[in-house]
């Protein structure tokens, strides 16, 4: 009888252990499993956080160079404009100059000799 009674620990100190082993492992898991989710939840925010940022990035950068488009657009017209009233300038100099040589070349061929009428 004292076997049987030695015996009947010895399965309860056994069964003691599996059952604290087996608590534990539960706890365990469900430790694991709370920091999965966790994990989980912290790569979607990052994904959702990095396109976010990339999608807001994508926007700055297309406002700023639409904003830039319109800015050398302005200065490319405004140069035009520029160059445009600089050869009408230049065109007019030539002019007044050519017509100032012309005046000087016909009172220098006037003074040296007679014009001559042309008969036809």
């Amino acid at each position: 009888m004292e076997t049987m009674y030695f015996v009947l620990g010895m399965l309860s100190i056994v069964g003691a252990i599996i059952l604290a082993t087996i608590v534990w492992g539960v706890v365990k898991i469900n430790s694991l499993l709370k920091e999965v989710k966790t994990n989980e939840e912290r790569i979607s925010d990052v994904s959702r956080t990095f396109w976010e940022t990339t999608h807001d990035t994508r926007e700055d950068f297309d406002r700023r160079f639409r904003e830039l488009e319109r800015i050398i657009g302005s200065e490319l017209q405004q140069s035009d404009r520029d160059l445009d009233l600089r050869f009408k300038d230049i065109c007019d100099e030539i002019a007044q100059t050519r017509s100032y040589i012309d005046s000087r070349i016909d009172k220098v061929t006037g003074t040296l000799g007679a014009k001559q009428v042309i008969k036809g």
